[in-house]
């Protein structure tokens, strides 16, 4: 029978403590990365939701649904709206300015919207970008663009 002598123990004893530790970390590891919530990022769009802004509203013959003005991260500010000839005959508005108020009713900007010709009853999308926030924005105004 082999025998075995104190310092063999020890470093077997020593050996035997690594690989638990070790099988531990292995082990608590991915347990560790799988409860890591993904980092979620900000909705980063703001929306401009004054009714006075987002509210419809006929102009001419025109009838414009759908508003909605957002700036994105970049401070990109998009003005959209639904436009539909509301008429019997062909637009003769060819283009618009969308005028944005703060609550003085100072302009703050002015945004040119290109409708083209529209046949009565027909509806077309309209988007204009400006760059800035246009936090103080309150209400629009809407006017024909004239060359």
């Amino acid at each position: 029978m082999k025998k075995t002598n104190t310092k063999e123990m020890i470093n077997d004893s020593k050996i035997k403590i690594m690989l638990m530790a070790l099988l531990a970390i292995l082990l608590i590891i991915p347990m560790w990365y799988k409860n890591q919530k993904p980092e979620v990022k900000k909705d980063t769009k703001v929306s401009h939701n004054s009714k006075d802004i987002i509210k419809d509203e006929i102009f001419e013959n025109l009838k414009f649904t759908n508003i909605s003005l957002i700036t994105d991260k970049n401070n990109m500010t998009t003005f959209s709206a639904d436009v539909t000839n509301i008429s019997d005959k062909e637009n003769e508005i060819d283009a618009v300015y969308i005028d944005l108020k703060d609550k003085d009713g100072n302009v703050v900007i002015s945004l040119k919207a290109n409708i083209g010709n529209l046949v009565p009853k027909s509806t077309t999308k309209i988007n204009t970008v400006a760059k800035g926030k246009f936090k103080e924005v309150v209400s629009k105004e809407i006017r024909v663009f004239k060359s």
